[in-house]
């Protein structure tokens, strides 16, 4: 019985002794900090080993990107906007319908997805690819449509950035006047700013 609570001892010293080295032995290792060392009161931070080990903090302006770009997203599939087109009829509907509503075939089925890209400050490049596919035909025909739009978080607006956003946002083919508007023909050509 000694024995064994000898053995209980002597690993509860060992214990004891490994915590106080791990924890850097209280009192005693303050009164002389080797150099590169922390002193107690500073708080601790990490020390690079090499430049590679560097991190470079992000702007300021770049904090909550992530989710300001899925806010952006989810704005561009929800928000309804309120367009006159070129023929009389006013529409109150989400930009992604404004898009479907360009390819004129609104029994067609279709898809579509938003992407959101972060251009700086408040300013967003909102992108609409979508898929439609019309069934009535035989083969069936398949036809997809870049909507492009700018997104400006202060003035909570949306603007279009390609023929199709300008035909989504206004009911007008830029491309079937007389005078196309230069940047905005082909519609679905994308505009990188």
């Amino acid at each position: 019985m000694n024995r064994i609570l000898t053995v209980a001892q002597l690993v509860a010293v060992c214990f004891s002794l490994l915590l106080v080295a791990a924890c850097g032995g209280g009192e005693e290792q303050t009164a002389a900090t080797p150099t590169g060392a922390v002193s107690e009161g500073t708080p601790a931070s990490p020390q690079p080993t090499s430049p590679s080990d560097e991190v470079t903090p992000l702007p300021v302006t770049a904090t909550n990107i992530s989710a300001r770009g899925a806010e952006v997203e989810s704005l561009a599939n929800t928000v309804v906007q309120h367009v006159t087109w070129e023929d009389g009829t006013t529409y109150e509907e989400t930009i992604s319908d404004l898009v479907f509503r360009t390819a004129g075939k609104p029994d067609a089925g279709h898809g579509h997805r938003v992407v959101a890209r972060w251009l700086g400050d408040t300013s967003w490049q909102v992108i609409i690819y979508m898929r439609v596919v019309d069934r009535s035909t035989d083969p069936e025909t398949v036809t997809d449509l870049v909507g492009e739009f700018y997104y400006d978080e202060e003035k909570d607006e949306f603007t279009a950035a390609n023929g199709r956003g300008v035909f989504a946002l206004t009911g007008r083919d830029p491309c079937l006047s007389d005078q196309p508007e230069p940047g905005y023909c082909p519609l679905d050509e994308e505009v990188i700013p």
